[in-house]
């Protein structure tokens, strides 16, 4: 069954499978996720990616929504424990990569992250 994203309500605290669009967003917490971010309208849009729901392993058609879900922005940054899902997930995260080639990759682990515009391009940004 596929993932099911909804918007979230608070663009500070982009919780698992939501997805917003601010000047500044911040993901709430990750320990095996990732985000990915893109500009649109001079703004930030994220969307918090997670390796299950309840019940199912992301597959590339969740990927393909998710990205749908950037709305075609520019610059597209992958933020978060990109090697859970290097070594869990491995052929969705090429998927991912691939699709949104070119893409700058952010490999922090676990915590919390975020990003904004910065000259034109998205600043990662952490909270301890």
């Amino acid at each position: 069954m596929p993932y099911v994203f909804t918007q979230a309500t608070d663009t500070e605290a982009i919780a698992e499978r939501e997805w917003g669009k601010a000047d500044e967003i911040m993901f709430t917490a990750f320990t095996s996720c990732i985000g990915i971010m893109a500009i649109k309208d001079d703004q930030v849009i994220g969307v918090h990616l997670t390796l299950r729901d309840d019940a199912n392993a992301v597959t590339n058609a969740d990927i393909d929504t998710a990205i749908g879900l950037l709305d075609g922005g520019a610059y597209p940054v992958v933020i978060g424990a990109i090697s859970a899902w290097e070594a869990s997930a491995t052929a969705v995260y090429q998927h991912l990569v691939d699709t949104l080639h070119p893409v700058e990759q952010y490999g922090y682990g676990d915590g919390t992250f975020g990003g904004e515009i910065v000259n034109g391009r998205i600043q990662p940004r952490y909270v301890a």
